[in-house]
């Protein structure tokens, strides 16, 4: 995954840092050590937070979701992708997947065509992270109906792998009626 998206949720936590309680001459250094040592433990927080579990290298395509930016209750950017780890080219892999809360409510629907991932090489990792969700983390569930591939050429083909998935953070993915599918566009072989 790409790590530059990263450089303004460290900074905005260094600034909130910057921005707490500031000591006033009467108290000394140990409460500028201590605003010190929160800002470096909340940075360090938020790296931690930021960084995703390495998808595995099982003959899969996986997809993958951690906790990224985030306010602990109210609201949730994740870092999330689709890895091949199935040692072949794929043309495209379209994914239908939908972002809901832990009580059903669809935040972000699937779309008549889903998420496309193009071209889907052998070994690569595409970086989907965008959009930020109004819950915790914790409260972020990923539900995948269907997928499907296609070659280069958009004839549809058996997709060279299973789809699995890799979740951290507390956001939980839902493979359980994922289903190899049609796909729109593509030439059904």
């Amino acid at each position: 995954m790409r790590h530059s998206h990263y450089m303004p949720l460290i900074t905005a936590v260094l600034l909130l840092g910057a921005c707490g309680d500031k000591p006033d001459a009467s108290t000394g250094g140990d409460a500028r050590e201590s605003a010190t040592s929160t800002t470096a433990d909340a940075t360090a927080a938020t790296v931690a937070a930021a960084q995703t579990v390495a998808p595995p290298d099982d003959g899969a395509m996986v997809i993958h979701v951690a906790a990224g930016g985030q306010h602990p209750d109210r609201f949730c950017m994740p870092q999330w992708g689709i890895a091949n780890r199935t040692g072949r080219d794929v043309g495209a892999l379209l994914v239908h997947l939908e972002w809901r809360d832990r009580n059903g409510q669809v935040l972000k629907p699937a779309g008549e065509f889903g998420t496309m991932v193009e071209p889907f090489a052998a070994g690569s990792d595409k970086d989907l992270s965008m959009d930020g969700h109004a819950v915790a983390c914790r409260d972020l569930r990923v539900v995948v109906t269907t997928y499907a591939c296609r070659d280069a050429n958009a004839v549809r083909v058996a997709c060279p792998g299973p789809l699995r998935a890799v979740a951290s953070g507390g956001i939980e993915i839902d493979l359980g009626g994922a289903a190899e599918g049609t796909m729109k566009g593509a030439v059904e072989g």
